[in-house]
């Protein structure tokens, strides 16, 4: 199922559930005359889907702010942030190093400067 699709079935359930309540209001339904284990039912699905929504809330938020993070990282410094340094070299500057070794040996006015 696509977000989309699932948020309005949310909403239509939500809507449904409201009405219904709603509805046992203005009629004077009372949910006390109910035989206990009824009540002890429905106090367990309140408590699971209570715990269900805290556990989506809570990926929900992980997830957005996973996301921040690898935003954050792939976007480039500012002017006034410095990057920070890794402890050696990354791996291809060690050709890099070579390539400039190699210049400087080719060239003759750096011969004379060493």
């Amino acid at each position: 199922m696509r977000a989309d699709r699932i948020g309005r079935l949310l909403l239509g359930v939500g809507l449904l559930v409201g009405l219904a309540g709603g509805v046992g209001l203005l009629t004077g339904f009372e949910p006390a005359r109910l035989p206990a284990a009824l009540l002890n039912i429905a106090a367990y699905k309140l408590t699971f889907l209570a715990a269900f929504g805290l556990l989506a809330a809570g990926a929900i938020f992980r997830r957005y702010a996973r996301r921040d993070a690898l935003t954050d990282d792939l976007r480039p410094p500012a002017d006034n942030e410095t990057l920070e340094l890794s402890s050696g070299p990354p791996p291809d500057m060690q050709s890099t190093k070579r390539q400039r070794e190699r210049m400087r040996a080719s060239n003759p006015a750096d011969k004379g400067a060493r």
